[in-house]
């Protein structure tokens, strides 16, 4: 007899002690708490880190580039220098409206004294109205120069400022698009940054898990062996009808992936339920087989599907039929064995 032949006998052995036996004999089965076979079910979904602030850092003025101070991989702080360009037009104009706002003043103060002369005059009948008019007219005009003078100041100084290129946010240098000696124009790209803070997990998630992916108990961002804790932020209400998946949005708890990690997400569900091969089907339910009192009772759960795992209503002491489960019947008397 070879070994194959063998394994059958045996095989065939091992069922014949679950198979139905004279009718009126106790059926032989195994069972197992149901506290010990409920588990939280687990899903998985495509997944990547991304970064809210990705941003290039172009030039607002029209310069050559003097300098560029960081390198990929430098990290920077708000406020901290990036590149400088050539300032020497835009610090002459800064000059130049200084001096236009200064003498706008000057003609501003002359007029306005004429116009304190003016009204001691009219008084006295030394003056016509028309005159003191004129020179009102002409106070209130100075008046309207200096205040345009004070905004072209304000621009120049602003395009000044702009010579210095500076850190928006806390980043990382990522990418350099300019060099020493280039020619800038206005929005000409000189460095990527990309925020290593405000840092959030982007996932497509199934329509029909949504609502069990709200309810997690335990939600995870997993790179290779590395889990990252996350929290839901928010679901963005826009279909893709190419995967009929929505786009997810967590933060991450405590620590966190780099921007552009892809991975899984990973999250339990909150109800525990049972395996699938615990279930059975008897007159077109799908079910599981209880011991109660030496008896096999049928506690049928309409919300089953075939082949899927199912939440139970039952308390997790309720003994459940393991072996034996597929031959008995409800009602049938059944004898607990060792497995």
């Amino acid at each position: 007899m070879n070994r194959r032949d063998l394994a059958a006998l045996f095989l065939v052995a091992a069922l014949g002690c679950f198979l139905s036996p004279a009718r009126g004999e106790p059926v032989p089965v195994t069972v197992v708490p149901l506290g010990k076979l409920l588990f939280h079910p687990a899903r998985e979904a495509p997944a990547n880190v991304v970064s809210l602030n990705d941003a290039l850092i172009s030039a607002e003025i029209a310069a050559k580039v003097e300098t560029v101070a960081r390198r990929p991989g430098d990290e920077v702080r708000a406020g901290d220098l990036l590149a400088r360009l050539d300032c020497t037009t835009y610090r002459i104009a800064r000059k130049r409206a200084e001096a236009a706002l200064e003498a706008a003043r000057a003609r501003f103060r002359y007029a306005r004294k004429r116009v304190e002369d003016a009204q001691k005059l009219v008084k006295s009948r030394n003056i016509s109205s028309d005159e003191y008019n004129q020179r009102s007219a002409e106070s209130n005009r100075l008046a309207a120069e200096v205040n345009v003078r004070e905004a072209d100041l304000e621009e120049a100084r602003w395009r000044e400022a702009r010579c210095r290129v500076t850190a928006p946010f806390d980043a990382v240098v990522v990418e350099r698009r300019a060099s020493q000696g280039d020619y800038a124009t206005v929005g000409t790209p000189i460095l990527r940054l990309v925020d290593l803070t405000h840092l959030e997990v982007s996932a497509l998630v199934q329509r029909q898990d949504l609502e069990a992916m709200r309810q997690a108990r335990r939600l995870e961002f997993r790179m290779g062996d590395h889990h990252y804790p996350l929290r839901l932020r928010a679901v963005i209400p826009m279909l893709k009808k190419r995967v009929h998946s929505q786009e997810v949005r967590f933060i991450f708890q405590d620590r966190s992936a780099p921007p552009g990690a892809a991975g899984r997400l990973y999250w339990e569900e909150a109800e525990p339920q049972v395996p699938a091969r615990y279930l059975v089907q008897r007159q077109g339910q799908l079910g599981l087989f209880v011991a109660e009192q030496g008896k096999a009772r049928f506690h049928p759960l309409p919300d089953a599907v075939q082949g899927l795992p199912a939440a139970v209503d039952l308390p997790p002491e309720t003994l459940v039929i393991d072996a034996g489960r597929f031959s008995v019947q409800a009602g049938d008397t059944v004898k607990v064995v060792e497995p």
